[in-house]
């Protein structure tokens, strides 16, 4: 496991144009989705009551809401802007993740060359994947939903109803974590004419260590986080403000570092 740890983060250094890609696109998103939220908040705040108010303010506020968003369509150029960039974020997705997995399978190209090489070579078999991940990531819903409106026609509560709701919640999260490992290996597979037959039996295979290396990347991942938001508390002012803006591109490092691990992994069960 450390091993494939230590290669896999020496190839992960190896990767900075891709780093650099993604930190740029997660920034401009940010600011993106900041810009809307800003733009749909900012004024409606200007028109919520003040504390000074009487509460009959605040009923008749949350009653004009309530029938602006019910009774009209104001809310559905808000709704169409979700929709579109939902719609531009999966597509762009698959698209980025062509450029890093390609360039990770061959690093004796050049670095921007390689990531815009697989972008152009890669982007439809990835897209197709990632299409079947959702797919097969949502199917559970299909008998699940029917469940939790059963459950909830039932409860006495919303509590009692979560927590028999809850064992059903881990296990989504537990398969929808087990589908992207999955497809992390066919990506592999696609992107280094690897088979992908036999890549998913090589997944199969070593699942253990596969899902081990995932949860010890996964927690050091949860661990930076913590650091960072305990950092910012204790040294506010501009070394708290240097951290806090870091923060996205080591959260990004350590993404590369899981996939580049995987793919050591990978590399050693199949020439072993």
């Amino acid at each position: 496991m450390t091993s494939y740890l230590k290669s896999g983060l020496r190839a992960a250094f190896a990767q900075p144009f891709a780093t650099i890609i993604l930190f740029v696109y997660q920034m401009g998103w940010s600011i993106l989705l900041y810009k809307l939220v800003q733009g749909v908040l900012v004024p409606l705040m200007h028109r919520f009551p003040g504390g000074e108010q009487p509460k009959e303010a605040l009923q008749v506020f949350l009653a004009e809401s309530q029938f602006q968003l019910m009774k009209t369509d104001l809310s559905h150029s808000y709704l169409w802007w979700l929709g579109a960039l939902l719609a531009l974020r999966m597509l762009l997705t698959p698209v980025l993740s062509s450029g890093v997995y390609y360039s990770l399978t061959h690093s004796e190209q050049n670095a921007g060359y390689r990531f815009f090489r697989g972008i152009k070579v890669l982007t439809l078999p990835f897209l197709l994947a990632y299409i079947a991940r959702i797919a097969l990531t949502l199917l559970p819903l299909i008998w699940l939903l029917p469940k939790a409106q059963t459950t909830l026609a039932h409860s006495t509560s919303y509590e009692q109803a979560a927590l028999q709701l809850l064992p059903w919640f881990i296990g989504m999260l537990v398969y929808g974590f087990l589908l992207h490992l999955l497809f992390m290996y066919v990506q592999f597979a696609l992107a280094g004419h690897l088979g992908v037959l036999s890549t998913v039996i090589t997944f199969i295979r070593y699942s253990f260590p596969i899902v081990g290396l995932a949860l010890l990347l996964l927690l050091s991942s949860g661990l930076l986080a913590g650091l960072t938001i305990t950092a910012t508390y204790l040294w506010a002012g501009l070394v708290a403000l240097i951290i806090y803006q870091l923060f996205p591109l080591f959260h990004i490092f350590l993404q590369i570092w899981a996939i580049t691990s995987q793919f050591k992994l990978l590399s050693a069960k199949l020439n072993g």
